[in-house]
């Protein structure tokens, strides 16, 4: 795993800090960027490129089509969704609870 503090650039304009994100959101051909800082961003890049760049900084797991998690953020985990430390909360695919599932025992 490499250092989180050091930026992941994404394209020449753009990089964030992989300790910040708490998690990803896929919106057609953008994807939302969620902070611990509270500030969002929005990229005009997929998630899976996004994801890729960021997967090898931190504990970030694509939970489903539409969102990536940072696990360092996961507060608490039940059969429905996840809850993040902001309060927020996300619904994994059914697919992926079962990988989740064994993350979590």
């Amino acid at each position: 795993m490499n250092d989180l503090k050091q930026p992941v650039f994404l394209g020449a304009r753009t990089s964030l800090l992989p300790a910040d994100v708490t998690h990803l959101e896929a919106e057609v051909n953008y994807t939302i960027v969620y902070s611990a800082s509270g500030k969002n961003e929005i990229l005009s890049s997929t998630m899976k490129k996004v994801y890729e760049c960021l997967k090898e900084h931190g504990n970030f797991i694509r939970i489903s089509r539409k969102y990536v998690v940072n696990m360092k953020f996961v507060k608490t985990s039940n059969e429905q969704e996840l809850i993040l430390s902001s309060g927020k909360e996300l619904r994994p695919s059914r697919r992926k609870r079962k990988e989740l599932d064994q993350i979590f025992r």
